[in-house]
């Protein structure tokens, strides 16, 4: 089943899909005693490209010990049948911080960039967590749309 938003409407329609062509993936530093930002790799996955298999950019986040954790996107499957919607943003949290760095990824998908930075602190206080950031309850409470 084709439709017009991003995501698919279940596993089996996602297998049928072409094979995605970069990935995004974090690096952290945290235990290792570096003393350097986490950052998103972007990784070339496409096996006719000539950087197959290359981290082939890294955006590094502004802070030291971040620690970024369960990057999401800012639109999913659910939303595969919605035409007002797409995937443009990662959104990565960061246990550590409790800062939200939303990555732009539509303007060039090979070399993302840092888009903004939600701070923890007014993340704790419009959310009323008391802790650690939960995505899923933001997302739920829809505080923050890009």
């Amino acid at each position: 089943m084709e439709c017009c938003g991003p995501g698919y409407a279940s596993p089996k329609e996602a297998i049928k899909a072409p094979n995605e062509k970069l990935l995004y993936t974090i690096a952290i530093y945290t235990g290792t005693g570096i003393q350097k930002p986490d950052y998103l790799a972007t990784v070339d996955v496409d096996p006719e490209s000539p950087t197959y298999s290359q981290v082939i950019h890294r955006l590094e986040m502004p802070g030291i010990g971040d620690e970024l954790h369960h990057m999401g996107w800012n639109a999913c499957s659910s939303c595969h049948d919605d035409s007002s919607m797409s995937r443009k943003f990662l959104i990565l949290p960061g246990v550590r911080s409790n800062n939200l760095h939303i990555v732009d990824t539509a303007t060039d998908p090979r070399a993302p960039r840092l888009y903004k930075i939600i701070d923890g602190a007014e993340i704790k206080g419009k959310a009323d967590y008391p802790d650690r950031i939960q995505f899923t309850v933001l997302v739920q409470k829809s505080l923050y749309h890009f």
